[in-house]
């Protein structure tokens, strides 16, 4: 992640575009509120700042970090414009909504709808008791669609976590951040190197060139549904790997949820590719179409 000292000052201006403050960032980007001054709404502004590869310099442009860096930072920039303005041309209720893109600093910024409201992580910590299946499945079913969009252009999310995951004012979700994002069908050997959110991501997104797919992201969704059910993440893949010593889910909590809640988790979870649901109607076919519990 950025440091402090590595963000944008408030007041800067992109074009019209002016920052307000740091909302946050992860490995590959830093997000700002901010106003169009042309409009005087309010946007959020993401800009591509991969923190292992670059740094900022006394003039606040973003550059590699050194020579061995210069490759991926390059690669990287140019895949977060052509996939963004992918995502740009996707008109889904539950994927962020990207506005248009500027070019300044020497990288790319992505311009959003600002729209009030809370990360679901934030919410289950200030609402404790809002584990039930029927308002995880009101927040995940909506996710799941917006997801096969997604796939359907083509892409891989490859960091949904209950962080990514944006309750606006009504409840209703959006799927963000798509810093991670990467083309369905880019070869392995070619893609940057990992973007591993641990608890969250597969076993395979740990390496340089496993086959990543829709199941990848699925394994992720299993693993945030289970985050909001027990209050943390579920261990790193890698330890399930070396060691797998978590209980099932239809275990542990079958006193709260149903048999086909906590089964379709259990699949989502698998460690191996195969085990796992290879599409995302696959996996909506399984979970309970509605439950009162």
């Amino acid at each position: 992640m950025a440091k402090t000292a590595d963000y944008l000052p408030s007041g800067t201006f992109l074009s019209h575009f002016q920052i307000e403050s740091v909302l946050g960032g992860g490995g590959f980007s830093v997000v700002y509120l901010g106003s169009d001054t042309e409009n005087n709404e309010r946007v959020v502004i993401k800009e591509y700042f991969p923190a292992k590869l670059a740094k900022r310099d006394l003039a606040m442009n973003v550059i590699a970090k050194d020579e061995s860096t210069q490759k991926y930072f390059k690669q990287g920039r140019k895949l977060f414009f052509q996939e963004a303005s992918i995502l740009a041309a996707l008109d889904h209720p539950n994927i962020v909504n990207i506005l248009g893109f500027q070019q300044a600093h020497g990288t790319i910024y992505s311009i959003m709808p600002y729209q009030k409201g809370i990360s679901l992580q934030a919410y289950l910590k200030k609402h404790g008791k809002q584990r039930s299946e029927k308002f995880l499945l009101s927040v995940f079913l909506p996710v799941l669609e917006g997801l096969k969009a997604v796939h359907e252009m083509g892409l891989l999310h490859l960091d949904i976590k209950p962080g990514n995951i944006y309750l606006r004012e009504n409840l209703s979700p959006i799927l963000l951040d798509f810093g991670a994002v990467h083309k369905l069908m880019l070869s392995a050997g070619s893609r940057l190197f990992p973007v591993v959110s641990h608890g969250f991501s597969p076993p395979e997104q740990s390496k340089r060139n496993a086959k990543l797919g829709p199941w990848s992201d699925l394994y992720a969704i299993g693993a945030s549904l289970r985050a909001c059910m027990e209050a943390k993440p579920p261990p790193p893949a890698k330890e399930r790997v070396k060691n797998n010593s978590m209980p099932p889910a239809k275990a542990v909590f079958k006193e709260k949820y149903s048999k086909e809640f906590l089964s379709a988790i259990d699949w989502a979870m698998a460690l191996e590719i195969k085990k796992r649901p290879q599409n995302v109607d696959d996996f909506i076919e399984v979970l309970p179409k509605s439950n009162n519990t």
